[in-house]
């Protein structure tokens, strides 16, 4: 089975593409994300709970895009804490032998 971990990504094109996932979803986003707007994650949920998919989609209150890369101004280090355990949770739950 596949797995997908999303951080502050687009949605696919179209989003019917969606129909066919076979892999839950983790999503973390930032709510102060000027290229990924609220409104398109919550599209993306909608879609995903339309076609009864296994999701998480986290958004972070005032966290800018790319606030995981600690290269970056835009760090913000409690956030990508955060998200990193949601993402190696993840990964526990559904990464098997």
């Amino acid at each position: 089975m596949w797995r997908a971990r999303v951080f502050y990504g687009w949605n696919p094109m179209p989003l019917a593409l969606l129909k066919n996932l076979s892999c839950p979803i983790l999503g973390n986003y930032g709510g102060a994300d000027t290229r990924i707007p609220k409104e398109h994650i919550n599209v993306l949920k909608e879609t995903l709970t339309s076609y009864g998919k296994t999701f998480d989609i986290k958004i972070y209150p005032g966290a800018p895009h790319a606030f995981f890369n600690e290269t970056l101004p835009s760090y913000r280090d409690n956030e990508a804490k955060d998200a990193w355990k949601r993402t190696l949770k993840h990964f526990k739950k559904y990464l098997r032998d």
